[in-house]
């Protein structure tokens, strides 16, 4: 009997030393919000666990009350299958409002939850980058019986949070940083994993909080010494084009001839443009291949895809530069094929009346409808558009959806008056970028112009 309890006290001493470690962090202290400090309203964007494929996590075991064998060991996809966001989006919530910060979006709102969205000024994003794990899962049994009456999981988790804070007005990144958490429940639960997994997080969010530059950012208005920038895939590739070369068009002069009677020739300027995730329109402007389209049609992406119609081969074109705010960009074909014919249609750069005649050409919804030619009137003259962040914008109902993104607005004569940036799904609520201020914001020069001021220009780095 002697040596039955000795066999079975090594054992069990053996499989506690078997399981996996979990590093432990402790809550950072609280910065004391003073009762008349006025935050900037925070919201949580999304969480996104990026752990390397196969990479084992940890170890959980089962049909013991302890750590018992086998150990089995944890995926990525384990975890993945165990995270909840909305109890890590409840968690982020309460626990930043409880250090004073101003939380939007937060579940306490029953209604008018949009319209409390909309204050929001930072948006903040988590990467979920390492886990520890050591987990138990009770199971129904006869010693399971005698030692608890509760089935589920229990353990100790550690997590590693990437955060990622965007400034919703200037459109940038501002602060990136990392914290740690970590949980630990004794009592085994049927959503054992998912509340560990929410404990460990909460206190990773806590320690955001607890952040000097992220409580200054958000709490004072201080920037960070160093902005973070925006990471671009395929930074370091080399460039052919200078970033910052003049770009100078020459003065065409605008046109007399009804749209009808050129269709063709204007359908041939407009393009697709496509990156690894989606398409959206724009046109060329010089002949030396330069292409206006907007920053979110090419994201960060330094090459892109461009289709022109009736030309057998796709090209390719490097972003010269970009401005986030008004959502414009300016790329140069990486080579201008000897019998590509360019079309470059004249630019008018007054804001036609509001009626006027108008048509958006582009790649409506999907590649296969490029060259989509819709027709409508300007409805009316947006100064300051609040939805687009206090910019100018010309409201048209002429139909557009998301390819025709980048593309070009023309009045009745085919003269290109604004880009295509924001379509609705109400009738008559499509918003277009006037011209003139698209190529004064990309420092892009018409023969015979006044010099611009010298101003920062907002680059693709």
């Amino acid at each position: 009997m002697r040596r039955v309890l000795f066999l079975f006290l090594g054992l069990f001493i053996w499989q506690l030393g078997a399981c996996a470690q979990v590093t432990r962090v402790d809550y950072r202290e609280t910065i004391e919000t003073p009762a008349d400090a006025h935050p900037a309203p925070i919201m949580f964007s999304h969480y996104k666990l990026d752990l390397p494929m196969g990479e084992h996590v940890g170890v959980i075991s089962a049909g013991s009350r302890f750590c018992g064998w086998p150990h089995e060991p944890v995926s990525r996809n384990y975890m993945r299958d165990a995270l909840d966001g909305e109890s890590l989006r409840d968690a982020f919530n309460d626990t930043l409002e409880a250090q004073g910060y101003d939380v939007v979006g937060n579940r306490d709102v029953m209604f008018d939850l949009e319209e409390d969205l909309m204050r929001g000024e930072f948006k903040v994003s988590a990467r979920i980058t390492k886990v520890e794990l050591n987990a138990c899962e009770q199971e129904p049994g006869v010693l399971l019986w005698l030692l608890t009456s509760r089935s589920g999981v229990e353990g100790e988790i550690f997590m590693a949070v990437d955060w990622t804070v965007y400034d919703i007005l200037e459109k940038k990144v501002v602060y990136r940083t990392r914290s740690e958490g970590f949980g630990k429940r004794s009592i085994p639960n049927e959503e054992g994993l998912s509340l560990l997994a929410a404990d460990a997080f909460e206190m990773a969010a806590h320690n955001l909080g607890a952040d000097e530059t992220f409580y200054r950012l958000v709490v004072t208005g201080k920037r960070p010494e160093k902005e973070a920038p925006e990471p671009v895939p395929g930074a370091d590739r080399p460039r052919q084009f200078d970033p910052r070369e003049d770009v100078t068009l020459p003065a065409v002069p605008l046109s007399a001839m009804p749209f009808e009677k050129q269709a063709d020739y204007i359908r041939k300027a407009a393009l697709m443009i496509q990156t690894g995730i989606g398409h959206g329109s724009g046109f060329f402007i010089s002949r030396e291949g330069h292409i206006l389209t907007n920053r979110h049609v090419v994201g960060t992406a330094q090459h892109v895809r461009v289709t022109i119609p009736d030309y057998p081969e796709t090209l390719v074109a490097e972003v010269l530069r970009s401005d986030t705010r008004r959502d414009a960009a300016l790329l140069r074909l990486k080579e201008v094929p000897a019998d590509l014919v360019i079309p470059v249609l004249p630019l008018r750069r007054e804001w036609p009346g509001v009626s006027e005649t108008v048509f958006a050409v582009g790649a409506p919804t999907r590649a296969i409808l490029q060259n989509t030619v819709t027709r409508g009137i300007v409805s009316a003259h947006r100064k300051e558009f609040i939805g687009s962040r206090r910019q100018n914008r010309i409201q048209a109902d002429v139909e557009t959806h998301g390819g025709n993104s980048g593309g070009p607005l023309l009045d009745a004569n085919g003269n290109i008056v604004a880009i295509c940036v924001e379509g609705y799904d109400e009738g008559g609520l499509n918003m277009f970028i006037p011209i003139d201020e698209a190529l004064r914001d990309l420092d892009i020069a018409v023969a015979g112009d006044a010099p611009a001021a010298d101003k920062p220009m907002r680059l693709v780095q």
